[in-house]
């Protein structure tokens, strides 16, 4: 059994306007988190429910052996994450949530069935987490920052924040292996007529719009050197060689010096992919 079940709550099959635009992407926070745990010597089993239904993930809990499962939440599969957590409950898995929809309506979630919410960044306190849980349980998790749990009266506990990890370079590249990464390129290929796969160059944004969640990465902004991310790119393009790639980064242009050292990279390196990604008017030049 593995030290922890990672998965999330977004199924592609069941939503007919994503099913129109067909444009699906690697659950890459898991995958993130798969590599990290990894790293730090945790066995890990993802259900990458993106291309599966919701009746393989129920079955999947529901068989067993029950352990934890991490599942990831946002608002738009508020719905099915509530579906999945009574399911795990049932089979008496024990429960860790994050993402922004959790870490926003804490009390709701821990109510409805979850153990334990990770607010803000997960890598360092799921590596935290999960030995505490096997110890002793998931009540009065004092000793991990970063959290919000019950204790044994019902009664909600939030412990101190967790520092945000400040050298990104030091974590390794997310766990694409884990996964089916074709499936993705393929559905890419076949609607759109080219492949794409996406990664992250930093975490976080200062801005303040008022429709953003910063729950998870608050506002700060941390970004990985131009060298790492390169590095990363070369090695997708080698074992994937997608046609196209999207940079899922809040803000991808917030500095100019930074992408500028950047595009320097790409060329050493011959690396000349289109991309897609967001930005905002004012960070644009021409």
């Amino acid at each position: 059994m593995a030290d922890v079940l990672l998965t999330h709550g977004y199924f592609l099959l069941e939503d007919e306007k994503e099913l129109e635009i067909m444009k699906p992407y690697p659950p890459l926070g898991l995958l993130c988190l798969s590599a990290y745990l990894k790293s730090a010597g945790f066995s890990v089993e993802i259900h990458d429910s993106t291309f599966s239904s919701k009746q393989a993930l129920l079955d999947r809990l529901r068989a067993g052996p029950a352990g934890v499962v991490g599942i990831y939440t946002n608002l738009m599969t508020r719905s099915n994450v509530i579906e999945i957590m009574t399911a795990a409950k049932n089979a008496r898995w024990r429960i860790v949530l994050g993402g922004p929809e959790s870490v926003n309506y804490t009390a709701e979630y821990l109510a409805a069935g979850a153990d334990v919410i990770v607010v803000g960044e997960g890598e360092l306190t799921l590596a935290a987490l999960l030995p505490a849980i096997a110890k002793s349980g998931v009540h009065r998790r004092q000793e991990v920052p970063g959290i919000g749990c019950l204790d044994e009266t019902g009664a909600e506990v939030r412990t101190e924040g967790r520092k945000l990890i400040e050298d990104l370079d030091s974590l390794p590249y997310p766990d694409r292996e884990a996964i089916d990464h074709s499936r993705y390129l393929d559905a890419w290929k076949r609607h759109h007529g080219a492949s794409s796969i996406n990664l992250i160059t930093a975490r976080g944004c200062p801005y303040k719009c008022n429709w953003c969640s910063h729950s998870v990465y608050s506002y700060s902004h941390r970004r990985r050197s131009p060298r790492n991310v390169a590095n990363e790119v070369q090695s997708i393009v080698e074992r994937y060689n997608p046609d196209q790639l999207w940079y899922a980064d809040d803000v991808f242009t917030i500095s100019q010096p930074w992408l500028s050292a950047y595009a320097e990279e790409l060329r050493a390196r011959k690396l000349h992919l289109p991309f897609e990604t967001i930005s905002r008017a004012d960070r644009m030049q021409k």
